[in-house]
């Protein structure tokens, strides 16, 4: 139940800073690092199918078979991503590159992992 709730409110969160972003609207913290920390909690609990484990996909079974394997993964890919940026800023991900954005990225999917591994 507990991560069920979690997978909406992340959801929810990304997707309000994603509209925030959109309207090109400010809001501090919440839209600089906002959608940083939820979208990799929201892929850990989506790719562990922690919100719903009776649903046992490819992802599931590959990327998501451990909670080592999925925070490596989407650690690794998120950071990826921004590591782009400093080297492509207007390739594939464009923006800027911000190392805060790594940090969010461990601690979004640090926490997730903290949890699970319970």
């Amino acid at each position: 139940m507990t991560w069920r709730v979690t997978y909406w409110l992340v959801l929810a969160v990304w997707l309000l800073c994603a509209a925030l972003d959109m309207q090109h609207i400010h809001a501090g913290l919440l839209t600089s690092y906002g959608a940083d920390l939820t979208q990799p909690a929201w892929l850990y609990i989506a790719t562990r199918s922690l919100d719903n484990p009776a649903r046992f996909g490819f992802i599931r079974r590959t990327v998501g078979a451990t909670p080592v394997i999925t925070a490596a993964s989407i650690f690794l890919a998120s950071t990826a991503t921004e590591v782009s940026q400093y080297f492509w800023p207007h390739g594939i991900f464009p923006g800027t590159f911000d190392p805060f954005d790594i940090l969010a990225y461990a601690v979004g999917t640090g926490v997730c992992f903290a949890f699970d591994r319970d």
